[in-house]
């Protein structure tokens, strides 16, 4: 069978277009002329946790914008079992991450357990990436129940010295009042400096526990609203998102809050305010 000159150039094309994918695909360095010049890179990596009833979808929109835009560059992706036990999807070759600000994507098999769970769950993949990747801090990023659990790990284990230093910490539309609306009693500015009138169950244990936080953490606060007049962002009050602040700041925190109008609870970690902020707190140069 005779194969046309044709044909044997267009294989040859797909071939290279194939390769090209695949190359995109691998995680290798950023070069200097792709690097932003107001971005501080480094090999700190980010750790990005769904919330609950999510996975892969939840966080990975943003992780992908991030890489697009060449400010981070996702490079790892931990599963924790029922069991907390942590596995990779594909390990780095080269058994360290690269200096273009890594983020690594979490995924929790059982997405709905309580906090105490997932905080140990957390514990276990910090574990795992001092043990794996000799990694010494990183910063933590979750959405709803994601910023509840790493908060409650950062009560828990956040001061351990044999653990990774958590640098920064950010919270998309966390529940920290649990379901709690307090904004009939109080104005916004009344809630940032003197916390909840009203105090939930779970805020009441952050506030007996609060001895644990490190002080050293810089923590973002991000807050949805639907409208103007709906002050919540159809699942998480915006009170009890930045219900935090106060306390926080009172343990000697530098804390920093952004309210988005307009985004529902999912649409939040879709949102490219919400990414502007993410992204500015965690790598831009002050």
């Amino acid at each position: 069978m005779r194969i046309s000159k044709q044909f044997i150039l267009l294989m040859g094309i797909l071939i290279l277009i194939l390769s090209g994918c695949r190359l995109n695909n691998s995680v290798k360095p950023l070069s200097s002329e792709e690097k932003a010049v107001d971005v501080a890179y480094s090999d700190v990596p980010t750790i990005f946790l769904h919330g609950a009833g999510g996975g892969k979808h939840s966080l990975g929109g943003m992780l992908n914008r991030f890489t697009n835009q060449e400010v981070a560059q996702k490079s790892l992706v931990l599963t924790v079992s029922k069991d907390g036990i942590v596995s990779e999807k594909k390990a780095l070759k080269d058994g360290h991450f690269s200096k273009d600000n890594p983020m690594v994507q979490v995924l929790f098999e059982d997405n709905r357990n309580n906090e105490w769970e997932q905080a140990a769950w957390i514990k276990a993949v910090l574990v795992f990436l001092q043990e794996n990747y000799q990694v010494k801090t990183v910063n933590l990023v979750g959405h709803s129940m994601g910023g509840i659990s790493e908060f409650r790990y950062l009560l828990q284990d956040g001061t351990n010295a044999t653990l990774p230093k958590v640098n920064k910490f950010v919270a998309i539309g966390s529940p920290f009042n649990e379901f709690l609306d307090t904004f009939d009693s109080q104005s916004l500015d009344d809630l940032l400096i003197a916390g909840p009138s009203q105090r939930s169950e779970r805020f009441i244990l952050y506030e007996n526990e609060l001895d644990g936080m490190p002080k050293d953490v810089d923590v973002l606060l991000i807050a949805g609203k639907l409208s103007e007049n709906d002050l919540s962002d159809k699942v998480v009050p915006l009170s009890s998102a930045l219900s935090v602040n106060m306390m926080l700041m009172n343990n000697g925190n530098n804390v920093e809050h952004v309210i988005i109008t307009g985004a529902d609870h999912s649409g939040l970690h879709e949102n490219k305010e919400v990414d502007e902020k993410v992204s500015h707190f965690l790598w831009y140069k002050n």
